[in-house]
């Protein structure tokens, strides 16, 4: 094993360290409340489609900064849950909460979103004609209205964070190249490192 391969597998179990908190996805100014109790919460979560039970009383807590993995077969619910979570589904009954004040079954996809929801499904999408700096930076939490992006300017805090981002996802000696012509890996950690630049307070990744 090369030192190159060795090393990626290094951050690899570093990332998967059930006991890390991951400081980079908490945005500065979070609009979460968390000081009473976790970032997500799901209670008695049950949801059916034409009498086939997908979720029954599902319950489940994540902390704030906490990294967990929902393994299960096809058919267990697990993008069912994604998609309760994120706006997509409604339950028909339980109670899902994002910290202490918003309860997200009673917001549409978009508040959710806004709120600091993000989410990643299998096939990656990235902007092919960029490049992975550039990916990055759009991706960028703040006003994305026409004229504010055209004229928007990377200032050093934003070059920071970018840099940060691409150590993380190991795409530090790609930040120059064009999306496109990434292999299918190194799209899928962009599009991760797009969530973490967007500063999102809680990521989901599905393999959907």
């Amino acid at each position: 094993m090369n030192q190159s391969v060795r090393t990626r597998v290094q951050q690899l179990r570093e990332l998967s360290r059930p006991d890390r908190v991951f400081d980079f996805m908490l945005p500065a100014q979070s609009p979460v409340d968390v000081r009473h109790g976790p970032i997500l919460y799901l209670e008695d979560v049950s949801v059916s489609f034409d009498g086939f039970r997908a979720i029954d009383r599902l319950n489940l807590t994540i902390d704030d900064g906490e990294l967990r993995c929902i393994i299960g077969p096809n058919g267990a619910g697990k993008t069912t849950m994604m998609d309760i979570i994120t706006g997509k589904t409604r339950p028909d009954s339980g109670q899902v909460w994002f910290g202490s004040r918003h309860n997200l079954l009673t917001l549409d996809e978009p508040r959710i979103a806004n709120l600091g929801i993000g989410r990643k499904f299998q096939k990656p999408t990235v902007f092919e004609a960029l490049d992975v700096s550039e990916n990055l930076e759009l991706a960028m939490a703040g006003d994305r209205r026409v004229w504010k992006t055209l004229l928007a300017r990377l200032d050093g805090a934003g070059q920071a964070r970018i840099d940060e981002v691409l150590e993380t996802i190991g795409l530090t000696g790609e930040r120059h190249r064009l999306a496109g012509v990434l292999s299918h890996g190194q799209k899928q950690w962009l599009e991760i490192g797009m969530l973490l630049s967007s500063a999102r307070a809680c990521c989901w990744w599905t393999n959907r």
